[in-house]
């Protein structure tokens, strides 16, 4: 039976003997290699997890806390030894480990990146309910950002569509925001009847058990046309975390939320500008979009979907 151990001074000894093939070995640290990994990332929450069978020490893996967005468990390293592989081990281990990081709670994803040559650990994740994000970390151009979102949490809040702007609890969240970017708008009541009277504004507002909000993301269909060509895409317009709920993986949920809809109403390209949060962006599989100019000279991203 597999089950998940801490590792400690009296069966360090035992990982250390861990091993992969030699084809693995350029994916993988050293077993000793993870134990440091989980000193040198202390500060980040790092865990080593022992993997057991039947009372015998087959794996090892490394989680350790993202605070960044889009805020996640990062698990660092995940090995199963040689001899074990292909039994089902590491697919057992792994979705134990994913249910007690689910458990935890302290975020609502899991990220891994795997190199693309790999091609056992990727099954492995894919069949664990990873997906590839799309991004790639020009600093490992040669590997895959995969990402595990856990189920929606009903009890610490709730995801609200709405088209009616004059709702007075998101009307106060917009001015937050507004009043963070250092936006002065002297006609609250006409910016937001604006927002009424174009008709196909919508947005997705995430509301805590005590009714206040957590965040919102808006959006609506812009259709780019030419002579020839016509695509509707879906054109982020505004996206706000209040400050006591970021790094807890709330922008990540809002985003794919909206993407969700995009393509229940048939838009495949998700488009937005940024000016503060490129990252976050790449990090969800957009990218820059060259040639693309935006009218306040922020930067333009696209995701197709």
């Amino acid at each position: 039976m597999i089950k998940l151990i801490d590792v400690n001074e009296e069966n360090w000894l035992d990982f250390r003997r861990l091993s992969v093939s030699e084809a693995q070995k350029g994916f993988l640290d050293s077993p000793l290699g993870i134990l440091a990994r989980g000193y040198v990332y202390r500060h980040d929450r790092a865990r080593v997890i022992g993997i057991e069978e039947d009372d015998t020490v087959i794996g090892v893996a490394l989680v350790r806390d993202l605070d960044d967005e889009p805020a996640c468990y990062d698990l660092q390293q995940f090995m199963i030894d040689a001899r074990f592989q292909g039994k089902g081990c590491g697919t057992a281990a792994l979705r134990m480990i994913l249910s007690e990081l689910e458990k935890e709670r302290k975020y609502d994803c899991v990220e891994v990146c795997v190199k693309k040559t790999d091609a056992a650990a990727l099954r492995v994740y894919e069949k664990t309910g990873f997906i590839d994000t799309g991004y790639i970390d020009e600093e490992v151009p040669d590997a895959l950002n995969l990402m595990y979102n856990f189920s929606d949490h009903p009890s610490a809040f709730s995801d609200v569509l709405i088209s009616d702007f004059s709702d007075p609890l998101f009307q106060a969240a917009f001015q937050t925001y507004f009043s963070e970017l250092g936006i002065t708008v002297k006609d609250w009541d006409g910016l937001f009847r604006e927002m009424n009277d174009e008709g196909d504004n919508q947005a997705f507002v995430r509301t805590a058990t005590d009714g206040s909000v957590i965040g919102f993301i808006q959006f609506k269909p812009t259709k780019f046309t030419s002579w020839f060509f016509e695509e509707t895409c879906g054109f982020i317009r505004e996206f706000w975390i209040s400050k006591a709920n970021r790094n807890a993986g709330h922008g990540s949920a809002l985003l794919r939320l909206a993407e969700s809809c995009f393509k229940e109403h048939g838009m495949h390209t998700s488009i937005l500008t940024t000016d503060t949060a490129g990252s976050f962006y790449l990090k969800h599989g957009y990218r820059k979009a060259p040639g693309c100019k935006a009218k306040n000279e922020d930067e333009v991203f696209v995701k197709l979907l």
